[in-house]
This record gives structure tokens, C-alpha cells and sequence, in this order.
């Protein structure tokens, strides 16, 4: 049994919640548990026991403490990949928090180390937690981990259709407590507390007119992500050789609509509207709108590749991020001088262009994605914008295809 159907067999969770977070999950990735939790369907620890009864294992939520002595025992290319951290040791035994519990890597582990090694399953927000800040690793960042509650879907509209205006607009994080919490998410540090303690609801307040950016301050912040090192390891093993690339050849526009008529997967939707990107500019982004948060998803494009999931902006703060999510309309232009877009930047490689294209995607008649052009330090942005619009409208239809077919498959 699925651990939706497990939620729903146990009242914790309605089929409308269970089709709303499947919607979610495929707009923005994740598995379904990371879903319910962003859009507040199911409390974790509802969560974490439903999962331990779906695979018979034992189970743990929270804010987890790992104990460091046992980090070593797991080199960092393995815990990322398995998506595994060591936890601590209880009875002679190695207790491992998995994504999911995978017993032939288990028994390869505790040959290795010599003890023997138990799985505990914990929810995927917080071993990506622990795999960046015990191992620093990179990892799609979510609103979760910002503690935003991005509430969408036909919970909102039946809130919006009863009068309570204050839901048809996302929770904003003001700019000072949004970097505080910033750099505690890729320190792997739950942001809860530290919401908690600042005022994080605002609404946003149109600035002053502001100067263009035409470069970067010495001190343009880069984020604590630079600075965490992987702690040592006991294995001697060498990392694998890095995957091979997929392909990122520019596609142009007419191969890039045939392409997205058989796509499958959110993923492929994303390569090929980043290659069909490349066609027109030097550097793609594709970004994820939820709630009050934008966050990187994937780049092609000199600085974007390995960035790309470091990039995470407040829609409370002027920046042209924010004007195209509320105007739901292209920008292009000049980046204005203001923090949002110096950090924006600083994060890219601190590449300043002359100019910038930034085209949202709708899904429901909101700005779900951002796709964002550029031709690299001191250029001009690409200045066709009919074509990026017509394959915006495209994907939109795409996803909610793909949107469709998983309903059609938890229903039947």
C-alpha cells in the first residue's frame, strides 16, 4: 500500500489533499511526503509513521542530532549518492537515517565499517538537511526549508471564494530574516527556530527608483554553502567518475515543441527548455516559484550548472524577480542595483550583464516557474521574447498534462 492510501486508511489525510500534493510533487519534484509536508497536509511525524508502516522499519522525525564521531564512517560521495548519513550507535549496532531503506547497501556498509548497520527511515527534507550540513552537500532547496507555507491548489481557492483575501497572496520573508534564514539552510540547519524569532510575514513595498547593477560589490554575498567542508573518512575509496553529461547541444525552437509532445517526465521537460534556451542566449535558468520564495532548479550555461541550486530569492524585496511574478509578464532589461539582484548575481559566478530576460511559466493562472536569459558578463540579453513566450505557454500545457496523468494514477 502506498503511503498516501496508508494516510487516507488512517484519516490523517483527504483524497482532494492527497490529488493537490501529487500536483505539487510534479511541478516541483520531491517525493509525495515532501509535498504533503510543504503544503501542510499531514503533520511529520504523521508522515514518518505512515512510512514505517508502509515498509515495516523503524522511523524518526525532527530535528535530528547526528553524532559526529560516526560521520567519518561514510565517505561524503557515498552519503550523497545513497542519500544515507550515520546517526549514532545504539547496542553494537550503526543506526543509518535513509530516503529509503536499500538492505544490499546496508550489508555492504556494515562490512565495511564491521558492525552491522540498521536502517531508519526519516522524511527526504531532513536527510537532505544532514547531507549538507554533515557532508556539504548541494541539494534542491524547498519552502519547506524556509518554513513557508505556499498554500495552493483547491484549498486556497475555497479559502479566496469565502472571503479570506489574505490567502490569495503568498507568506513573504522579509530580506534580513530571509538571508539569515538562507544561510541557515545550507549550513543543513532547520529553519523553524530561527523563524520563530524574526517577524517573517510582510507585504512587499514598492522602492525607490534604483540604479542599474553594472557591477558587483567586493562583499556581494556568496552564502555559507562556499565554506562547508566534507569531514574526513575512514574509507580510502575514490569517489566514481562524475556521470556523463547529458546533452546540451542548442535545440532551436520548432525541434524544441516537437520534443515537448512526448515528454515524460519534468525533468526532460526542464533539459529541453534549457537547451532550446541555449539557442538563444549563453546562460538558462529555470527556477521554482513557491510561495514567497524563488529557488534554483537547473542552468546550462557558463557559472549556472553547479549554482544553479544555490539561488534562492525573497519576493518580499524589490528585485526583478518579483515584478515579473506579480505583473506575470517577461522582463527585459537592466538588473537594478538593489540586494536581491547583487546576491542573484554574486551566486551565478558574479557575471554582470548589460541586460537580462526573465519569462514566467503559469500553471493555473500562476507564475509556478521563471526562465531566465542572459549572454554572460557585459553582453545584452537576447531581445526575441515571442518565441520564449510561446515555449512558456507550451510548457505550461505540458505540466498539466503530466499533472493530469499522475491523477488519473492515484485514482486508479
Amino acid at each position: 500500500m502506498r503511503v498516501g492510501e496508508i494516510l487516507i486508511q488512517q484519516r490523517h489525510l483527504t483524497q482532494d489533499a492527497l490529488e493537490e500534493a501529487l500536483d505539487w510533487q510534479v511541478l516541483y519534484g520531491g517525493r509525495l511526503g515532501t509535498n504533503l509536508l510543504e503544503l501542510k497536509l499531514v503533520e511529520e511525524e504523521r508522515l514518518a509513521r505512515a512510512l514505517g508502516s508502509q515498509l515495516g522499519c523503524e522511523v524518526t522525525w525532527g530535528d535530528i542530532q547526528v553524532d559526529p564521531a560516526v560521520l567519518p564512517l561514510l565517505p561524503q560521495h557515498v552519503a550523497a549518492r545513497d542519500e544515507m548519513v550515520p546517526w549514532k550507535m545504539e547496542k553494537r549496532r550503526l543506526k543509518i537515517l535513509c530516503t529509503e531503506i536499500h538492505p544490499e547497501k546496508l550489508d555492504q556498509l556494515g562490512y565495511k565499517v564491521g558492525r552491522a548497520c540498521v536502517g531508519v527511515l526519516a522524511p527526504e527534507f531532513r536527510i537532505f538537511q544532514l547531507l549538507r550540513g554533515s557532508y556539504g552537500a548541494t541539494r534542491q532547496m524547498r519552502a519547506l526549508d524556509f518554513g513557508v507555507v505556499p498554500e495552493e491548489g483547491r484549498r486556497r481557492k475555497k479559502r479566496v471564494e469565502q472571503g479570506d483575501a489574505a490567502a490569495a497572496t503568498p507568506e513573504l520573508i522579509d530580506e534580513a530574516a530571509f538571508n539569515d534564514l538562507y544561510n541557515q539552510v545550507v549550513q543543513g540547519r532547520p529553519a523553524a527556530a530561527a523563524a520563530k524569532k524574526t517577524p517573517q510575514v510582510v507585504q512587499p513595498v514598492p522602492g525607490p527608483a534604483a540604479e542599474v547593477l553594472e557591477a558587483l560589490p567586493e562583499d556581494a554575498i556568496l552564502g555559507a554553502a562556499e565554506e562547508a567542508a566534507p569531514p574526513p573518512v575512514a574509507w580510502k575509496e575514490p569517489p566514481p567518475p562524475p556521470a556523463p553529461r547529458a546533452d546540451e547541444t542548442p535545440i532551436d525552437f520548432k525541434e524544441a515543441l516537437r520534443l515537448l509532445e512526448g515528454v515524460s517526465d519534468r525533468n526532460a521537460i526542464a533539459h529541453i527548455v534549457l537547451r532550446a534556451s541555449r539557442s538563444k542566449a549563453a546562460r538558462a535558468l529555470l527556477l521554482q516559484v513557491q510561495g514567497g520564495v524563488v529557488l534554483g532548479w537547473d542552468g546550462l550555461g557558463e557559472g549556472l550548472e553547479d549554482a544553479s541550486r544555490l539561488v534562492a530569492i525573497p519576493l518580499a524585496a524589490p528585485s526583478a524577480f518579483q515584478l515579473v511574478v506579480n505583473t506575470r509578464s517577461h522582463f527585459l532589461g537592466p538588473l537594478q542595483k538593489t540586494p536581491v539582484n547583487i546576491r542573484f548575481l554574486a551566486q551565478l559566478g558574479k557575471k554582470v550583464p548589460r541586460s537580462s530576460m526573465i519569462v514566467p511559466i503559469l500553471h493555473k493562472g500562476r507564475v509556478s516557474h521563471l526562465l531566465y536569459l542572459d549572454n554572460g558578463h557585459k553582453q545584452q540579453a537576447p531581445t526575441d521574447v515571442g518565441e520564449m513566450l510561446i515555449l512558456s505557454q507550451r510548457i505550461g500545457q505540458t505540466v498539466e498534462a503530466l499533472v493530469e496523468k499522475k491523477r488519473r494514477s492515484a485514482r486508479g
